[in-house]
């Protein structure tokens, strides 16, 4: 008998078990090629690894071999009724077959055959129990406990497969008398202690990876489009070395260090405009790389900058919340087929992949479904850029994800222009210092060697902005105003507006997408990077922290809101970014406003960075200066004191991430805990009611395909992400189907400053503003 394990395109095509795991081993055997052919290092996998990835792929699906799973796919699989009897008596409608998968699982032959050990089969076992990620529950939604399931065994598979008897090993379940909801992660009768726990996760996380990637390029139109091969896993990789050595006649130190490096994990702290980017691309090489950036603005561009000047651009991607929509754009420029790009990125097909933190770390979280993440990572090189710009959370979630990777045997590159000494402190402590390269800096000189002088600051201690030189400023500079808040900045805004300034303008994160697209285009051309794109154009910019690190952008004069040390430095990089600054009076000018403290930036690191600043007040802030304000803010000594503090943030969160279950929190909690998402889709009032007006959500419903996306995009384009707490400020959600994570607000919008804190006049106002 032929048995079933997939059905497509409703039932006219199916494909057997034996069809399919023979896929997976066709993919298998080509992966090791890929491995062997384009790494030099034969270790990446051992050949015990690749033996466990092997059986497991040979056994995943052989539980689909049971009455229950046949009958619902196989037409004409012929009825039993006393096993559906046993099923009604058991209260089971069907059991994963992940779980009967593992029944397979011949102990005796496989110790002979590969020398696997006791903890590797608990490892292969686990791999496959779990590979699906569905819980093992019955009609009532109770846990199906080992004795329930063997009697499924029994009286199902025992006696109704022919294969069985050759196959079924009678002592498996020995191990499985603990079996909880989902993962075995303990012997039968001697529990782990938490190091073992570890390094259990570590070699599981290998397995089930590897199988899932294997299983999942098998079952879809990824592999049925393409050949059978390699490329229904991974595309050929892409070495971009020479088209940077063609760009430049002179590799420079710092890039030259990181291509010496190449095959340790590295971390870089160099200045802004020295050419980090193309040094991590050598760095890299033709491994397969993820490179990472806090902001979706920020990886837009170095996507489009890798991609127009070093790389195959059949071989690049980008990944991030809205990484889909830009993708359609592409299309209609030219590009291959987005819907095609998308899905190949999500599942990490491409050799290079720009993209959030938040698209691969929340692995650290240990969550079932997540392993391919790290599984992929493990042959793989991962680039964090700015690390300094995120969370005491985050950045425990990183060190510790950095921890995994390089356990796993992956590498990682840090570079960034200033460099927290408490973070290179975590690193050291659960990566170990012998596993870095040394630290190195480098500073961006000029045509004498000399090294650029780009920022003179005053630090101004009012809680007011000096309008009147800021206005004065405006004609005849370009001037960058940068708030700590989007009610500062709209208050900031409103106020220079009445100085008769020509050219004044807004840029904050409560504008709807498609005025937000608009003004980050419009801020870029006026006061661009490049040198021979700047116009004499002259007036303000007032934003908040959105242009940190996310634009690429040069201005003459920054007034900032005081913020955290290296808050304070981003926004300084959006002036003089690679000029020399030779002036004896302030370009930079920091207020000490105390807005945004403690709910932006917190106290303690506040206190500290205003108390070391001081020391620079007056002068040329030089590169160096830079580095030993931020040693001076960060010093993990001082930051040790007092409590609920950054340092102890990052301690405690990595001691948890280490003693974390095996499955403790779902995989879609984990994503929504990685990131901290605190936020909700919002939609001005005024633009639903014209959106409602022309019809819009009625098309939308009526409308399929390709149309039907268009009008969602369209839609999207008159949202914005605002902070949870505006929920209070919504009186309900978009009823169409799939736009009901749309809340419709009543607040004011206008399109000079935005959404703003005001409740609309012409609103619909519920009972909770009344």
């Amino acid at each position: 008998m032929d048995y079933i394990a997939k059905s497509y395109n409703k039932g006219s095509h199916i494909e057997t078990i034996e069809e399919h795991t023979e896929k997976l081993i066709i993919l298998f055997n080509n992966f090791k090629n890929y491995i062997e052919k384009y790494y030099n290092d034969k270790t990446i996998f051992n050949k015990k690894e690749l033996d466990l990835i092997y059986v497991a792929c040979k056994l995943h699906d052989l539980g689909k071999m049971n009455y229950k799973f046949q009958k619902n796919i196989n037409k004409n699989f012929k009825e039993n009724k006393e096993i559906d009897k046993l099923y009604n008596e058991l209260d089971i409608k069907n059991i994963p077959h992940g779980a009967l998968s593992c029944t397979f699982i011949n102990t005796e032959e496989l110790k002979e055959k590969y020398n696997f050990d006791d903890e590797d089969i608990q490892i292969l076992a686990s791999s496959i129990f779990n590979h699906h990620n569905r819980k093992m529950l019955d009609n009532k939604k109770n846990i199906i406990e080992s004795k329930r399931l063997k009697k499924i065994i029994e009286k199902d598979l025992k006696y109704n497969l022919e294969i069985y008897n050759e196959l079924y090993n009678k002592n498996l379940f020995c191990a499985y008398d603990g079996i909880e909801e989902n993962l075995i992660y303990y012997y039968k009768d001697n529990k782990l202690d938490l190091d073992n726990i570890y390094n259990f996760w570590i070699k599981f996380i290998i397995i089930k990876g590897m199988l899932n990637k294997l299983d999942y390029a098998a079952s879809t139109y990824l592999y049925n489009k393409k050949q059978i091969g390699i490329n229904a896993l991974e595309l050929e990789p892409f070495d971009p070395q020479k088209n940077i050595e063609t760009k430049f006649n002179k590799i420079n130190e710092c890039q030259k260090y990181m291509l010496e490096n190449k095959d340790k994990n590295v971390i870089v702290i160099a200045s802004t405009g020295i050419g980090k980017t193309e040094g991590a691309l050598l760095w890299a090489g033709k491994s397969k790389t993820f490179y990472t950036l806090p902001l979706k603005v920020s990886i837009n561009a170095i996507y489009e900058r890798i991609k127009n000047n070093y790389y195959d651009k059949e071989k690049i991607s980008f990944l991030h919340s809205d990484s889909k929509m830009m993708m359609r754009k592409e299309e209609k420029e030219g590009e291959e087929d987005y819907q095609t790009k998308y899905i190949e990125t999500r599942h990490f097909v491409y050799p290079f992949i720009v993209c959030t933190v938040d698209q691969i770390f929340y692995f650290v979280f240990k969550s079932l479904g997540t392993e391919k993440l790290p599984a992929t990572l493990k042959y793989s090189k991962i680039i964090i850029d700015e690390i300094q710009s995120y969370s005491p959370d985050i950045i425990a979630f990183l060190i510790f994800g950095l921890k995994v990777i390089n356990d796993l045997g992956g590498k990682f590159l840090i570079m960034t222009a200033t460099l927290p000494p408490v973070v290179t402190h975590f690193l050291k402590e659960n990566i170990g210092e012998k596993n870095i390269a040394d630290i190195k800096t480098f500073y961006k000189k000029d045509n004498k060697e000399n090294i650029i002088k780009r920022h003179f600051i005053k630090f101004i201690d009012e809680k007011e902005f000096d309008y009147n030189k800021i206005s004065k400023s405006a004609g005849h500079k370009k001037v960058l105003v940068i708030c700590n808040t989007v009610k500062h900045s709209q208050e900031v805004y409103n106020i220079l507006k009445e100085y008769n300034i020509k050219n004044i303008n807004l840029l904050h994160s409560r504008f709807i997408m498609k005025e937000r697209k608009q003004k980050e285009d419009n801020i870029k051309n006026f006061a661009p990077n490049d040198i021979n794109k700047r116009k004499e154009t002259y007036g303000i910019w007032i934003s908040t922290q959105i242009v940190e690190a996310s634009l690429d952008i040069d201005f003459d004069e920054l007034y900032t809101d005081m913020s955290s040390a290296d808050s304070l430095l981003q926004r300084m990089g959006r002036v003089y970014r690679d000029r020399s600054y030779n002036k004896n009076e302030p370009n930079i000018f920091i207020y000490n406003t105390k807005i945004g403290i403690p709910y932006v930036y917190e106290q303690q690191i506040y206190d500290y960075s205003i108390e070391s600043i001081k020391k620079y007040n007056n002068k040329i802030f030089t590169e160096e200066d830079k580095q030993k304000y931020i040693n001076e803010v960060y010093d993990v000594e001082k930051l040790k004191e007092g409590q609920n503090n950054y340092y102890e943030t990052i301690k405690s969160k990595i001691n948890t991430l280490l003693n974390f279950p095996i499955n403790g929190l779902e995989q879609k909690d984990a994503k929504i805990q990685f990131r901290n998402i605190n936020s909700i889709t919002v939609m001005p009032q005024k633009f639903y009611k014209e959106l409602e007006e022309e019809k819009i959500f009625e098309k939308y419903d009526k409308s399929f395909g390709e149309e039907k996306i268009n009008i969602l995009e369209e839609i999207m384009h008159y949202t914005m992400s605002v902070n949870y707490y505006f929920n209070r400020y919504c009186n309900n959600k978009i009823s169409n189907d799939n736009l009901e994570h749309i809340y419709i607000t009543q607040l004011k919008y206008d399109d000079n400053i935005g959404l703003s804190n005001d409740i609309d006049d012409e609103a619909d106002i519920d009972s909770r503003f009344l």
